[in-house]
């Protein structure tokens, strides 16, 4: 079983397609990360009526979570001035931190999407990692990562759920570990931060 923490767009063929992906992939739980009205919409909708997608909200709209809300966004100014937050995990892209928000989050807990690098600075923060990101790496700075840090990421549509298998095939042969390893402990990471598993 795979988790995917950056499903970037659940369009019509995602949906036409979703058995075949989940039974090709093995990813069986998808995570959406919508900013706008339209978007946090169609998220709570179509999360009402599947079970395997979650969705995240923006900080300061944390009053309009429901139960398949599993975490808090980092996204703009209105989300920085409620910071720090241990109310639920929280998601940023690495593109948005800077140093006043590294310091901002440093007791926060959560998940840094399309990470390039280690962000040591932030340890209690996930590194995901797919197609898109994994390049960033060389082979000696993902040797030293941690695997209990890693957790994976398809940017679908820009990647397929299928290239998810190729960027943990580069990290094992980085960490000189099994691919189903690096699944597995990327799966409980992911489980145990977003409430599904107690750690």
């Amino acid at each position: 079983m795979t988790i995917d923490v950056n499903l970037c767009d659940a369009d019509e063929d995602f949906f036409d397609n979703l058995d075949d992906i989940m039974e090709d992939s093995m990813v069986q739980m998808f995570f959406i990360h919508p900013t706008t009205p339209r978007e946090i919409t169609e998220a709570k909708k179509i999360a009402g009526e599947y079970g395997s997608i979650f969705y995240s909200l923006p900080l300061h709209l944390s009053d309009q979570a429901d139960e398949n809300c599993i975490a808090y966004s980092v996204v703009d100014e209105q989300d920085r001035a409620l910071l720090p937050t241990t109310q639920k995990p929280l998601v940023i892209d690495e593109s948005y931190l800077n140093e006043t928000l590294r310091s901002l989050l440093a007791d926060c807990r959560g998940v840094i999407l399309n990470a390039t690098h280690e962000n040591s600075e932030l340890p209690n923060f996930l590194l995901a990692l797919g197609a898109g990101t994994i390049g960033a790496f060389d082979t000696e700075s993902l040797n030293k990562l941690s695997m209990d840090r890693l957790v994976l990421q398809s940017t679908y549509p820009t990647h397929g759920f299928e290239e998810i298998a190729g960027a943990v095939k580069v990290i094992s042969d980085a960490m000189l570990r099994p691919e189903q390893s690096i699944i597995a402990r990327a799966t409980k990471s992911s489980l145990e931060l977003f409430g599904f598993r107690k750690s």
